[in-house]
């Protein structure tokens, strides 16, 4: 593992660090691990992607700023950060909108950490609050159709895009591909 992949590493568990589940109580840097891990399962091994993994939920979730993550680890990591950070104001429906807008856009290893990141939050969804389940289900459609929209066969082909959709009703994963 390179230095900057570890000092991400500790760095998110560090802010992390007091943050537990909401169903489970576990640390959240389980998320965080899991989330590393299945990049990692589909070959995904930058380090600067591996980085942002580590730190992709730190702004939205704890006292980091973005400047903080530039200052730390540089531009390059930043911006995937930057690219994965969601607005916290406002509506639920127009925040997950807004951010399918803009992971549509994102570069592209701002888009393989969201399919990781889709495939662990379903996960523990759907084993801990399946009441929760279907409407979770209908805003990751919504991000994955805009980005198969952006990126097309080059996205839809990827082993990571069709893991995140697989719970997906296949009715809804037909329109994606029309």
């Amino acid at each position: 593992m390179t230095s900057l992949v570890q000092n991400a590493q500790a760095f998110s568990a560090r802010k992390h660090g007091h943050q537990t589940r909401k169903h489970d109580s576990l640390p959240y840097t389980v998320h965080i691990e899991g989330v590393v891990e299945i990049l990692r399962s589909h070959g995904i091994a930058q380090p600067i992607t591996i980085a942002a993994a580590y730190l992709h939920d730190t702004v939205e979730k704890t006292d980091t700023s973005i400047g903080e993550i530039i200052d730390c680890f540089g531009t390059d990591v930043a911006r995937l950060v930057y690219w994965l950070t969601d607005d916290d104001r406002g509506a639920r429906k127009v925040r997950k909108l807004m951010s399918a807008w803009r992971l549509a856009r994102a570069p592209w290893e701002a888009k393989l950490i969201k399919l990781a990141d889709l495939i662990d939050n379903t996960r523990y969804i759907m084993a801990y609050d399946a009441d929760s389940a279907p409407a979770y289900i209908l805003e990751k459609k919504q991000t994955l159709q805009m980005m198969a929209d952006e990126e097309g066969d080059r996205i839809m082909r990827l082993p990571l895009f069709r893991e995140a959709m697989q719970d997906v009703p296949s009715s809804q994963q037909q329109s994606m591909e029309s």
